[in-house]
């Protein structure tokens, strides 16, 4: 064989390797790159399911919040059907109604309420009862006992919030932030609507 020959099969051999080595190089990156793009796309799959449920749970809260329902996760009370009532626009001082229901082992207390200083100066837990032919109402300083596994009805002629030294009177439709303490335990917070209520007659008698 010829010399020339020799070097021209050297090289076609030489060149036959190399783009076998080139191919093999090419298909791992490609897979490699698959890979990637898998872990990419599971990625991206696990933020938007997360996104989904910060934004679903976000939605239930607003929810429970607008319909005066709140309870703390790790809070044995619920407060239902709450609301404040609207009053003519000069008033000075509103009432606020619910139903707390304490689901835990323990008698709990309520001990005060206190409202956002933008609607009024203060809150109070009122009862009211006859005196004579007159009902007049009564500041409970030491607040209002709800039993283990029963609940408690705020309303008209029975316990309820007094709010003092309204900003301006409420308007059926707005809104009114309250915090409930309790001896003991977190406080509730909770954001009442405000609705008219034509049947309820509350004297302010004293």
């Amino acid at each position: 064989m010829s010399l020339f020959s020799y070097v021209r099969q050297f090289h076609g051999k030489a060149f036959s390797c190399l783009l076998a080595l080139t191919c093999f190089t090419s298909a791992t990156v490609f897979a490699h790159g698959e890979h990637s793009l898998e872990r990419e796309i599971s990625l991206e799959r696990e933020i938007s399911h997360e996104r989904e449920n910060s934004h679903e749970h976000g939605k239930n809260h607003e929810h429970h919040k607008k319909h005066g329902h709140m309870t703390d996760s790790q809070s044995p009370v619920v407060l239902k059907d709450g609301y404040a009532r609207a009053t003519f626009p000069m008033a000075k001082t509103a009432a606020a109604y619910f139903t707390l229901h304490n689901h835990g082992e323990n008698d709990l207390q309520l001990s005060g309420v206190t409202v956002d200083a933008k609607v009024a100066d203060e809150a109070q837990i009122h009862t009211t009862k006859m005196e004579g032919d007159v009902m007049r109402m009564r500041h409970l300083t030491d607040g209002v006992t709800i039993g283990a596994h029963e609940h408690v009805t705020f309303t008209s002629g029975g316990y309820h919030v007094m709010l003092l030294g309204l900003k301006n009177g409420l308007s059926e439709g707005e809104e009114v932030q309250l915090t409930l303490h309790f001896d003991g335990q977190e406080p509730l917070h909770t954001v009442l609507p405000v609705k008219a209520d034509t049947q309820a007659v509350h004297k302010h008698g004293h």
